[in-house]
């Protein structure tokens, strides 16, 4: 028997089909889109607050939206007092129940004080006092020997007598907000009358050295 081979036909490569081709360009493109969006979302940029300092801020959103600061719970610090020196002068001992009477003080720290004169653990000295912007109504505390006065401030020096341990230091307080653009209170004082620091709020207080002649 005679047998034929017919040759079988040689596969031919197939052409790919083109569904994944399309869906790999789209995943690359959605790929590429979303990246974009990445990028775009977590772009960082430079803002400067005008006084000299930058913020590093994380931009999240497309349109800028305005920075609300966030309310503070810590309690404001206390400004450190501003100090100065007075010269002033001593009252004599004889001129001090006098003198005491038109002070400030309240009758029991009138006999404490003028028992302390005599016995010469304090001395007297005058410090009148104005608002240098001629202005009437400022408050302030005027405390020294753990003792404190309260003065209505006016455009004209007032009597305000002070008494003073071995070292004296004056510390003065406003009671009323300071008006604008600041309370200066004038003193007169051995030398003349001298401005002491400008107070321009409530939490600020002027700390004086005194000089007793």
């Amino acid at each position: 028997m005679t047998s034929q081979y017919e040759p079988r036909p040689e596969p031919r490569a197939q052409p790919l089909p083109s569904e994944p081709a399309s869906r790999s360009r789209a995943l690359w493109g959605g790929g590429g889109l979303i990246a974009a969006l990445t990028v775009g979302a977590g772009a960082f940029f430079y803002t400067h607050n005008g006084a000299g300092a930058f913020f590093y801020t994380h931009n999240t959103a497309a349109p800028p939206v305005p920075a609300v600061a966030p309310p503070s719970q810590s309690t404001p610090a206390v400004p450190a007092a501003q100090t100065a020196a007075v010269q002033l002068s001593m009252l004599p001992p004889a001129k001090a129940p006098a003198a005491l009477a038109k002070s400030g003080f309240s009758p029991a720290d009138r006999a404490r004080i003028l028992a302390a004169v005599k016995d010469g653990k304090m001395r007297l000295v005058e410090m009148p006092v104005l608002d240098a912007s001629g202005a009437v109504g400022q408050t302030i505390d005027v405390t020294v020997s753990g003792l404190t006065q309260r003065v209505v401030l006016t455009g004209k020096f007032q009597h305000l007598v002070i008494p003073i341990v071995e070292a004296g230091q004056i510390l003065i307080a406003p009671v009323s907000m300071p008006h604008a653009p600041a309370l200066i209170v004038g003193a007169l004082t051995a030398l003349g009358p001298e401005a002491l620091p400008a107070l321009m709020t409530l939490d600020q207080r002027v700390l004086l050295n005194v000089i007793v002649q």
